[in-house]
């Protein structure tokens, strides 16, 4: 048997995932919890990416280290504006 999904992520559409950052939240799940990370797609609009804790790191909803890596694995432009140049 493989190792277990601890963090289920559905993703919108019109967000991103930072490389780097996305590989230290998986290293970070699987040093700290020994779980790993499914994204999803997300199936309707969503504002912001949805974490669902699943298994032993259900437990750990407020842990701030893996709030902040969250946080900083996922990102959209979408404040960005650009000006008709034209």
């Amino acid at each position: 048997m493989g190792v277990p999904c601890g963090l289920l992520i559905y993703l919108p559409g019109e967000w991103e995932a930072d490389p780097t950052a996305l590989a230290e939240l998986r290293r970070f799940l699987g040093d700290e919890y020994g779980v790993t990370l499914q994204l999803e797609p997300a199936a309707t609009p969503l504002l912001a990416p949805v974490a669902i804790r699943l298994g032993v790191l259900a437990q750990h909803a407020e842990d701030p280290a893996l709030r902040a890596r969250i946080n900083a694995a996922f990102f959209t432009l979408d404040w960005l504006e650009f000006e008709d140049v034209s």
